[in-house]
């Protein structure tokens, strides 16, 4: 499932993760390019009910996106999610 998620910077300091369930959105700082990415905690806390089970999917294909980008990756407890909503 990894590759149908597309990854978008946006300009609030956010990176769009939409896949053909929805859309998440992740905390990406600007200036020094770094993404905080939820714990399994916050993910389960905080995502749409088809999320839930998702969070290695999620975690796995934004790391590796990362990855391709150049930008630091981590996990953290305080890290924000939310769904988008359009």
């Amino acid at each position: 499932m990894h590759d149908s998620i597309q990854f978008q910077p946006r300009w609030k300091e956010e990176l769009l993760a939409t896949s053909k369930n929805g859309v998440l959105v992740f905390e990406l700082t600007m200036g020094k390019l770094q993404v905080y990415f939820p714990d399994r905690d916050m993910w389960l806390a905080r995502v749409p009910a088809w999320a839930k089970d998702q969070w290695e999917v999620y975690h796995n294909a934004c790391e590796r996106w990362c990855a391709q980008q150049g930008i630091p990756f981590t996990v953290v407890s305080n890290g924000f999610v939310y769904e988008l909503k359009g």
